[in-house]
């Protein structure tokens, strides 16, 4: 079956099942409570967890799954600007209970506009880059790799297991590479800068 929250495409299995084991087991209060955190999230505020371990202490995951699968509800619904009663018919034919529906219908409401700002906002924009840092070698802390450079990588919203998490990761670049890199990247600094001063004239005309 073909779904329009979906881009007129399948949804995924892993969806199906967590509506079905998960979000109908929820009270449609706890549900709302939870597609409310998940949708701030969305928008750029932090997770409370606390408050999500404490929504889906009665079931017998850790609630990442379930938030997951809101995540991907309130992503798609948005993307593909389908209207509530659409939506609610939809999930209702995956297995969600009716009230659970509206209580989704209601986040979606609520927060579509912001949602889909954030959308445009990181359009081409996948597992973000917020910061890098180099780690000079140590007595304590040597590097791994002879000739190379280490650094720390920080990335923000990178999808984990479908939930998307600000992670750190540790990259060890050749020295040779490191300037190389270099190189590239400081053309394609005048490469934009130059495009922003044409787009500024072009305005400004």
């Amino acid at each position: 079956m073909k779904f329009r929250f979906c881009g007129d495409g399948d949804c995924p299995d892993w969806v199906l099942a967590e509506i079905i084991s998960t979000l109908s087991v929820l009270s449609a209060k706890d549900l709302e409570s939870l597609a409310e955190l998940v949708a701030k999230r969305i928008i750029g505020q932090q997770l409370e967890e606390s408050v999500v371990k404490s929504l889906t202490a009665d079931i017998s995951t850790d609630g990442k799954s379930a938030v997951a699968c809101i995540h991907f509800l309130l992503i798609n619904a948005s993307r593909h600007a389908i209207s509530e009663s659409v939506f609610s018919e939809e999930i209702q034919q995956l297995g969600l209970p009716k009230e659970h529906a509206a209580s989704m219908c209601r986040v979606l409401a609520t927060n579509v506009t912001a949602i889909r700002q954030r959308l445009r906002e990181k359009a081409f924009r996948i597992n973000e880059l917020s910061s890098v840092r180099y780690i000079p070698p140590s007595a304590d802390s040597p590097a791994n790799t002879v000739g190379c450079a280490q650094f720390e990588l920080k990335i923000s919203q990178e999808l984990i297991d479908g939930l998307p998490e600000d992670t750190t990761h540790v990259l060890n670049i050749e020295h040779a590479n490191v300037h190389a890199l270099l190189e590239e990247l400081k053309e394609v600094r005048t490469t934009l800068q130059q495009y922003s001063w044409r787009q500024q004239n072009q305005m400004d005309v």
